[in-house]
């Protein structure tokens, strides 16, 4: 059983456990010698790693990604926390247990995928909902995705992550297509269920949350985009126009090329599915920086946030 976990091991600690290597790099030092740089992870977080020493050897069993058992001990580079490494060798299988490298949501996977079935039973429009009843009334498809992360790393990265991630764009939707008249609330509600899919693809989670090799050479955006389409392809009579519009909301949805959009969002329901999109990631991050950073004011710069992430003190309780 896994005892050492990176967010809580201090530094000068030695370290001897098992971790999940998410990158193995080859660099070489001034006289042309080898040496390794990793990054470790487990369901606490990441850690960087160095390795000087006994490199040739180590590279005869080292993946570029997998279950090591690790030895070495835990010091800080400019501030950070990083892993000496002295000895890395495979994990035996039975090292290795799920729950000790991926963390589930707070939520109960049950009741919000309930929910969800709500939301798709509320849809009128008769393809839209055809076309989700389809995805819906699949059970290995519905499995996978109450089942997978909304992240490997930077946001909702834990079991029924997507779920969740949906599950809040779904309630947030609902209002936007009540306040604005001029939105098609159906084709809207179907853009935030479907928008993400493809990542019931693009992740593996079986030990480790980590990317599938289509996930990574194809990403979630286009195998999304792929499903949505094939299904359309199997319904009798659905709309081309609508099908039009609902693959753009999927192609659209991180509403910026440079994000890994190849269009950006060219009608209302495209960009209020991008928004809430971005919003509700932005506001895991948040919550992400508080609960890992306890006890402090200002967490470290969040490159995806773009700031150092304030933390203000929790209001007090009511007076009974």
């Amino acid at each position: 059983m896994k005892k050492q976990f990176l967010r809580e091991i201090k530094p000068g600690t030695a370290v001897d456990d098992v971790f999940y290597v998410t990158r193995r790099d080859i660099k070489e030092r001034r006289d042309g010698a080898p040496f390794l740089t990793f990054q470790f992870q487990d369901r606490s977080g990441t850690v960087n790693g160095i390795m000087w020493d006994g490199v040739e050897d180590a590279l005869k069993c080292l993946e570029s990604s997998g279950f090591y058992r690790v030895q070495g001990r835990l010091g800080d580079y400019q501030g950070k926390p990083q892993l000496t490494v002295s000895a890395i060798y495979p994990a035996a299988t039975e090292e290795v247990k799920r729950d000790d490298f991926v963390t589930a949501s707070r939520y109960d996977r049950g009741e919000m995928l309930e929910r969800i079935r709500q939301y798709i039973a509320a849809v009128k429009d008769p393809h839209l909902r055809q076309l989700l009843d389809s995805f819906f009334g699949d059970a290995a498809f519905v499995e996978q995705f109450a089942l997978a992360p909304g992240g490997a790393a930077v946001h909702h990265a834990y079991l029924g992550g997507l779920l969740e991630h949906t599950l809040f764009m779904a309630r947030m939707a609902e209002t936007a297509g009540a306040i604005h008249e001029e939105v098609n609330s159906d084709l809207l509600m179907a853009g935030v269920i479907l928008h993400d899919i493809g990542k019931v693809r693009e992740y593996s989670y079986e030990s480790a949350l980590d990317h599938t090799f289509d996930g990574r050479l194809l990403g979630h955006i286009v195998m999304g985009y792929e499903m949505v389409r094939e299904r359309i392809a199997d319904i009798k009579g659905f709309p081309e126009e609508l099908a039009r519009i609902l693959l753009h909301i999927i192609l659209a949805h991180h509403g910026h090329m440079e994000f890994g959009s190849p269009k950006t969002p060219k009608f209302a329901e495209a960009f209020i599915v991008y928004f809430l999109d971005n919003m509700d990631a932005r506001v895991a991050m948040f919550r992400d920086a508080t609960d890992r950073n306890k006890g402090v004011k200002w967490t470290d710069y969040h490159p995806y946030l773009e700031t150092n992430v304030y933390i203000p003190d929790s209001p007090p309780a009511p007076e009974s």
